[in-house]
C-alpha cells in the first residue's frame, strides 16, 4: 500500500463523509468528464452500499444510480470492486447494469479504496 493510501485509510474515521464523497465525485468527474458530470454521491462504507447521480452529455434528465451492496477484495496487491446489486433510475438502464457490472470484478485504484 501506498504512503498517501495508508495515511487517507488512517484519517478516513476523522474526516466528514461529505468531504470524502467530495473527493471521490471529483475524482469521478476528473476521469469520465467526456460521459458528462457526477452532480452528487453518497458512500455508506459501513454498509457497502453507494448512490449518484449522474448529469450525462444528450440527456434532459440526471440519471440516479443505485449501489445497495459493493464489495470490495484484494488480489496480488491490487484491490477489486465488485458491485452486487445495482439499479438505476431508468430501467433499460439497470438492466444494461445488471448484464455489464453486476457480478463483475473491477480494479480500484489504491488511494480510491482505501475510502471506499
Amino acid at each position: 500500500m501506498s504512503l498517501l493510501a495508508t495515511i487517507v485509510k488512517a484519517v478516513r474515521p476523522l474526516v466528514p463523509n461529505a468531504l470524502v464523497n467530495r473527493l471521490e465525485r471529483e475524482y469521478f468527474n476528473h476521469h469520465w468528464h467526456r460521459f458528462g458530470t457526477m452532480t452528487t454521491l453518497q458512500i455508506d462504507s459501513t454498509h457497502r452500499r453507494a448512490s449518484c447521480d449522474l448529469q450525462l452529455k444528450g440527456e434532459t434528465q440526471p440519471l440516479h444510480v443505485n449501489i445497495a451492496r459493493y464489495e470490495l477484495s484484494a488480489e496480488n496487491g491490487k484491490t477489486f470492486l465488485e458491485i452486487h446489486e445495482v439499479s438505476t433510475s431508468r430501467e433499460w438502464m439497470t438492466l444494461l447494469a445488471q448484464q455489464l457490472v453486476k457480478g463483475k470484478k473491477f480494479e480500484v485504484p489504491e488511494i480510491v479504496a482505501s475510502v471506499l
